[in-house]
């Protein structure tokens, strides 16, 4: 796992900006036009089509943590997967075997589907929400991380 959150931070910056501006730019148009979904496929080809249907079935939770305004995203495995647990989402990561095979090992790979579907569903205002005390965040973060470990360690 160290090997995948230390690439994250070689990802070009100016294409991780680049996304983020065409998901700024959702948010401030509260919709997603035939423009930004071309942006997307550009910048993020293999993980649009899993993104779309992600948000689409709406599986994407907002944690927050009430006092310091951290946040985590809990994306649920599709209803084929023999995954048991949610991914955890934090910013440029991924808890997802896709994550640490195909994206953090490629600079030109921007994210996975979670980790588009979570910026996807921020934009157009599609995550479901929780709120806890900063402790009960940080328990809870510990409790899915934990879990996504055991899911990877059973495959």
């Amino acid at each position: 796992r160290e090997n995948c959150a230390m690439s994250a931070s070689s990802l070009p910056e100016s294409s991780l900006a680049l996304l983020q501006g065409v998901c700024d730019d959702i948010a401030a148009t509260g919709s997603a036009s035939d423009r930004h979904w071309k942006l997307l496929a550009f910048l993020c080809p293999e993980a649009l089509q899993g993104a779309a249907e992600i948000v689409d079935h709406r599986t994407v939770q907002r944690v927050v943590a009430q006092e310091s305004r951290r946040v985590f995203h809990l994306v649920s495995a599709s209803s084929g997967s023999k995954r048991a647990h949610p991914h955890v989402c934090l910013p440029s990561f991924c808890t997802c075997a896709s994550y640490c095979h195909k994206v953090a090992t490629r600079p030109d790979a921007l994210a996975c589907k979670h980790g588009l579907a979570v910026l996807l569903a921020e934009a157009l205002g599609r995550t479901q929400s929780a709120e806890h005390s900063d402790v009960a965040w940080a328990n809870s973060l510990s409790h899915h991380l934990q879990l996504a470990m055991i899911d990877h360690g059973s495959h």
